[in-house]
């Protein structure tokens, strides 16, 4: 009997967005937290330093220009191409910004158990939150995390890889082009998957004197602003968005970043 295929990680790098130290970053926490085997790919235009023991991937013919792929992040659709990984592979695919809390073995688990699509329930900030009648609004998926049994999906690439930006766009994003249209698609568990900027960052005026903890569940994703290096800089260099900002590093934030930063990055 053939063993069954490595479960694997992909990443996306391409572009000046997301240096090298980014994706280096995840690996290196994967590589020190998970307790299971696993593969990390990933796709790219450019492997040029990336960490020993990632493989990169080159990217499946896809006909959007170039200079339309960051209007929604698109090139992850590339993640569904038939024959990428061997059929039957658990894959999770994953922004390179986000922080790894603990052992990710579960969620694997909860891919191999059947064909659906596992997304992150687009997660409301705090006033919807806390009044969802009042500002509630339609909650669509986010793909910073999302997981999925190779072979499974292939119509989302195939539906989309020889379409142009303006076929697509509106969409509005690749996240609401996979919630729209992948089958069986599932949210994780509520609390396994967290945002920094809604579900941490405190409004202001709390945030000037309550310090952002680190969290239970598996991963803290970043949107927008800010990103995880900006929690790591010195005291008073202002980060974040108008309402949730800090002029602090978040220590715990700082010391996932220098624990798994290289001098070599870049």
């Amino acid at each position: 009997m053939a063993d069954a295929p490595l479960q694997t990680f992909l990443c996306f790098k391409w572009g000046s967005g997301y240096p090298c130290k980014y994706t280096n970053i995840l690996f290196r926490a994967l590589t020190d937290i998970m307790e299971t085997p696993f593969e990390f790919v990933c796709m790219t235009d450019d492997p040029r330093g990336l960490a020993e023991g990632i493989k990169a991937i080159e990217f499946p013919p896809f006909a959007m220009d170039k200079s339309c792929w960051h209007r929604g992040m698109w090139p992850k659709v590339c993640a569904f191409a038939p024959d990428l990984f061997a059929a039957g592979t658990p894959v999770i695919m994953m922004d390179v910004d986000v922080l790894i809390l603990r052992d990710l073995t579960p969620l694997f688990d909860r891919v191999r158990a059947g064909n659906d699509l596992h997304i992150i329930r687009e997660i409301p900030d705090t006033l919807p939150r806390l009044f969802p009648k009042l500002f509630g609004k339609e909650l669509k998926s986010n793909s910073s995390t999302v997981g999925f049994v190779a072979g499974t999906q292939n119509h989302l690439y195939l539906e989309s890889c020889d379409k142009t930006y303006d076929q697509l766009r509106h969409y509005g994003n690749d996240q609401n082009y996979i919630h729209r249209n992948a089958r069986n698609r599932q949210s994780w568990p509520a609390g396994w998957i967290l945002s920094f900027k809604k579900s941490l960052a405190w409004h202001f005026p709390v945030n000037l004197v309550r310090p952002i903890a680190r969290p239970d569940g598996y991963v803290v994703i970043f949107h927008g602003k800010p990103d995880p290096e900006d929690m790591t800089k010195r005291p008073f260099k202002r980060w974040g968005t108008a309402e949730k900002f800090g002029y602090f590093p978040v220590r715990w934030i700082k010391d996932y970043w220098y624990k798994y930063l290289r001098d070599t990055d870049q």
